[in-house]
């Protein structure tokens, strides 16, 4: 009897102490989670920082290097919206009015051109980018030879270069730059490479299809860039526009 009385007891006094033992490391695993939770939140934190410094850099930097680019000031973004599947596709940035983000600002990366802003709130821009059937980028290849870049609503990958004289010689692997004459974007910022020529419909012209640089399917980060001159040479052009008619 006592030794079944022992062993019962036993018995017992081990069940209690898993049951403590339970409440234990439940009380444990919270105090944990909320550690983890103030380490994760300190870590987006420095991160946070990090990158606002990385990119200060990166402004500093391409303000040092782009001084022949006069008027020209650049700013930074993080994208928090994007598609890439649809004909007309647009992006949302987290900088708006108050941060100084204006309609027809050009959108870049470390890539190359991205589009140019559309329309913005207090903190927050629509971008429409180069896959949008909508967007029209004014390009140079081989430094000189002007035209026009449009997407068809086909590939992420890539668009076409419309309008090529047929005097040019171009060949596969000529890299596509912004012009400099939209006042949107200075000259010089890559957007992608000649993959294919080919006649354009009426067989006056060349169509090159060009394959983007930007993968558009991974944006995270942008830079903006704006020209002080912009308006004024808009209203000039358009009151210009307006006499000649």
């Amino acid at each position: 009897m006592f030794t079944s009385a022992n062993s019962i007891a036993g018995n017992i006094y081990s069940t209690i102490t898993d049951v403590n033992s339970y409440f234990g490391l439940k009380s444990e695993n919270k105090a944990l989670a909320d550690h983890n939770k103030r380490l994760i939140n300190d870590i987006e934190a420095l991160k946070s920082r990090l990158r606002e410094y990385e990119d200060s850099a990166s402004v500093e930097q391409m303000n040092r290097t782009t001084q022949h680019n006069a008027g020209f000031y650049y700013n930074t973004a993080r994208v928090v919206s994007n598609s890439t599947n649809k004909v007309n596709n647009y992006i949302t940035i987290d900088k708006g009015s108050i941060q100084g983000v204006k309609e027809q600002m050009g959108v870049f990366n470390n890539q190359g051109v991205i589009g140019i802003t559309y329309t913005s709130s207090d903190n927050f821009t629509v971008v429409l980018p180069l896959l949008n059937s909508k967007s029209i980028i004014s390009c140079q290849v081989k430094g000189n030879t002007l035209c026009t870049l449009k997407w068809d609503g086909n590939s992420t990958q890539c668009s076409y270069l419309i309008d090529l004289p047929r005097f040019e010689l171009f060949e596969k692997g000529d890299t596509v730059f912004t012009s400099g004459f939209s006042s949107i974007f200075p000259a010089g910022i890559p957007i992608g490479s000649i993959d294919k020529l080919e006649d354009s419909a009426d067989g006056q012209s060349y169509r090159a299809r060009v394959k983007l640089f930007v993968d558009f399917s991974r944006l995270t980060s942008v830079f903006l860039v704006g020209n002080d001159g912009y308006e004024e040479q808009s209203k000039l052009e358009e009151k210009s526009t307006k006499k000649i008619k």
